[in-house]
């Protein structure tokens, strides 16, 4: 009797755990590795990221038999399931390239503006980042003129960070029902730091320039980072309170997005044109 009980609970702990690895590698058209592209498992929370030379890899259980969806800025999403992977793990995708209207707007016409968190208030409290979840997004939605050209990207860094070195993908979509919708890049931004607390990126180089949208959702990914010697690896991104839940947060990039209290304290250096009867963008919000 002992003996049966014993089989059947093993058996039952194999098929608990029996799960399929997948390795390849992301490449595009001209045969080059695809850097920091989500892989995605349609209808759960687990997902990976390739690596800056285009590799990757999935460890997904046998239970799972959903669409695996490999997704690179720039390029068309491309899905694929389970079993063709096991077999042959590399995956090239199409290029799709994104045409952002540009000749709508004149220099000569357009104000400057900082559109977000100035500055750093005493009270603030931090979102993490995991470095074994390079998959995780955080990040907030911005209010915009209809026609905004982007200059910056400022955010703040938890002082009690610890790194030598991280890297960041910057990612920026359209919003939809006050959620992220599709992402409007052309080209990865990528953005690496040594450093804490206040942070600036050069967005003028990409030629963000957006008309017809009222709102842009702008997120950070951990996708790299080296360790301090002796010291376990810390990274945060400081936020505040708000009167809203504008904190975004999606585990993977096939996970639903999450809305919680607060805000990061961040903001973006725009350029825009108001158009007649538009209200002044407001973003800052009192604690």
């Amino acid at each position: 009797m002992h003996k049966y009980l014993y089989l059947t609970i093993s058996l039952v702990a194999v098929l608990t755990y029996s799960q399929t690895t997948i390795n390849g590698i992301i490449k595009n058209q001209d045969n080059e590795p695809l850097a920091y592209c989500s892989v995605g498992i349609k209808d759960s929370d687990l997902g990976t990221i390739s690596d800056e030379n285009g590799i990757y890899k999935i460890i997904i259980p046998d239970s799972i038999h959903t669409q695996i969806v490999f997704s690179a800025t720039g390029y068309f999403d491309q899905i694929q399931n389970k079993n063709d992977l096991a077999a042959n793990g590399n995956v090239t995708l199409e290029y799709n390239s994104i045409v952002l209207e540009t000749a709508v707007l004149s220099n000569n016409k357009m104000k400057d503006k900082i559109i977000g968190q100035k500055s750093k208030p005493m009270l603030t409290f931090s979102k993490m980042f995991d470095e074994n979840l390079p998959t995780v997004e955080q990040g907030n939605i911005f209010n915009i003129y209809r026609k905004t050209k982007l200059k910056d990207y400022n955010f703040h860094i938890i002082p009690s960070s610890k790194y030598e070195e991280i890297t960041l993908k910057i990612n920026i979509y359209d919003v939809k029902d006050n959620l992220p919708g599709k992402l409007i890049l052309d080209e990865n931004i990528i953005y690496k730091t040594t450093t804490t607390g206040w942070q600036k990126i050069d967005l003028s180089q990409y030629g963000l320039v957006f008309n017809d949208l009222n709102q842009i959702a702008v997120t950070l990914q951990l996708v790299d980072y080296k360790s301090l010697e002796n010291h376990d690896f810390v990274f945060g991104v400081s936020a505040k309170n708000s009167l809203s839940k504008n904190l975004l947060f999606r585990r993977q990039s096939q996970s639903e997005w999450e809305k919680n209290g607060g805000i990061f304290i961040a903001s973006l250096e725009i350029a825009y044109l108001k158009q007649k009867g538009e209200k002044d963008v407001v973003q800052d919000e009192p604690e």
